[in-house]
C-alpha cells in the first residue's frame, strides 16, 4: 500500500504510526485518521500485487498470462479528488486498465522515445504539452496504453474512482540476447578467460571465434519459439501452500487442485509427457497426459474428474500431484 499525490510517494510515517514490540521490532501500524486526511488532501491510494490478495484478479491475470505468454501483475488505484496522483508520466510496461467504479478522466499526450526502458541509457525527455486524446472511463470501460506513452490521471469527474491497471512485463531484444549468452556457456570458447593483455591478432582471432559461434544462435529459425518456451518453463506464477496439507497429497477424489502458473509447458512425445513450470521439469508416462491437460488449460479440478479421464486410480492420480507439489 502507498500514497501519492503530484507524482511524488508520501513518506509512510505520514499515515502510520511507529509500534515497537517488546523483542524490540518497529511495525507500521496504520493510523485511519491520517490516510483519510491525506486522501481528502487530493492524495492517491494504490495497492500492488492485489492479484496476490484477490483470487478472482489472479484468475483474470492468469487468463492474459495464458494468451500473451508472459508476466502480468495487478495494481489497485483509488482516488476521492480532482488531484493527479502520479503527475504526467510514463510506464516501462504495456497495461490494461480497467474501471471498476466511479469515473476517471485520462489524458494521453504521446511518446518522446520509442519503447524506453526501465534501464535504459537515454531520458526521454520532457512530457508533450498538448494531449493526443482525453477521455473518461466509466465502470466497465478498459484502455490499453502501450509503454513509453506519457499520460496524466485524474478523477476529475466529481465522484470518486477505482480502477485496476494490469502491467505486462516486455520482452526486447537485450533480453533475447541474454538469454542467448546463458546458452553459449555450453561451448568452451565462451568460458574461456578473454586475453585482455594478448596481441592484437590473437585479440582479433578471439573475438571472431565469439562472432561465430553467436552468429550460429542467431541464425536458429526456431530461437524466439525456443526462447518463448525457455521463459514459460521458469515462470513461477503466484506460488501459494498447499495448506491445511504439509505432507503427501491424500487420496481424496473431492479434493481440488489447479496449477499456481498460467504457462506450463507441455511436450507430449512418444515415449514420455513432460511438463516444464515454475522452473521445473517433470518427465511421466503417457497416461498423465490426460492428467496434465486440464491442469495446463488453467481449469480447478478434483482429483476423482481426474481419476477418471484418465482412466487411472485415484492413487496413482494423487501421487503424480504430490510430485508436483
Amino acid at each position: 500500500m502507498r500514497l501519492s499525490r503530484e507524482g511524488k510517494t508520501l513518506l509512510v510515517g505520514g499515515y502510520t504510526t511507529p509500534v515497537a514490540t517488546r523483542r524490540h521490532t518497529v511495525w507500521h501500524r496504520l493510523h485511519p485518521a491520517e490516510p483519510h486526511t491525506r486522501l481528502k488532501e487530493g492524495a492517491s491510494l494504490a495497492l500492488d500485487s492485489v492479484d496476490e490478495l484477490h483470487p478472482p484478479i489472479a484468475r483474470l491475470c492468469e487468463a492474459i498470462e495464458r494468451e500473451l505468454r508472459t508476466r502480468v501483475q495487478a495494481n489497485l488505484y483509488a482516488s476521492w479528488t480532482s488531484t493527479e496522483g502520479f503527475g504526467v508520466h510514463w510506464d516501462d510496461h504495456d497495461t490494461i486498465v480497467v474501471q471498476l467504479d466511479g469515473a476517471k478522466r485520462w489524458r494521453i499526450y504521446g511518446t518522446t522515445r520509442p519503447f524506453p526502458l526501465y534501464r535504459d541509457i537515454e531520458d526521454p525527455g520532457e512530457a508533450p504539452t498538448e494531449p493526443v486524446a482525453d477521455l473518461v472511463l466509466w465502470p466497465g470501460d478498459v484502455l490499453y496504453v502501450p509503454r513509453g506513452l506519457w499520460h496524466a490521471v485524474a478523477a476529475d469527474q466529481g465522484i470518486r474512482s477505482l480502477h485496476v491497471t494490469r502491467g505486462l512485463q516486455t520482452h526486447t531484444a537485450t533480453d533475447l540476447v541474454a538469454w542467448v549468452c546463458e546458452q553459449l556457456l555450453a561451448h568452451e570458447d565462451w568460458r574461456r578467460d578473454l586475453p585482455v593483455l594478448a596481441a592484437p591478432d590473437v585479440q582479433a582471432d578471439a573475438v571472431n571465434g565469439m562472432r561465430k559461434r553467436l552468429a550460429e544462435l542467431l541464425d536458429d529459425p526456431e530461437l524466439l519459439a525456443r526462447y518463448r518456451t525457455a521463459m514459460d518453463g521458469q515462470a513461477v506464477g503466484r506460488m501459494v501452500p498447499s495448506l491445511p496439507h504439509i505432507d503427501a497429497v491424500p487420496v481424496d477424489g473431492g479434493l481440488r487442485v489447479w496449477l499456481t502458473t498460467a504457462r506450463a509447458v507441455l511436450d507430449v512425445g512418444e515415449d514420455t509427457v513432460t511438463l516444464s513450470a515454475a522452473g521445473s521439469t517433470f518427465e511421466f508416462a503417457p497416461e498423465a497426459e490426460a492428467v496434465l491437460c486440464p491442469l495446463v488449460d488453467g481449469r480447478t479440478v478434483d482429483l476423482a474428474a481426474l481419476a477418471d479421464t484418465a482412466g487411472l486410480a485415484l492413487e496413482d492420480v494423487a501421487g503424480l500431484i504430490q510430485e508436483l507439489v
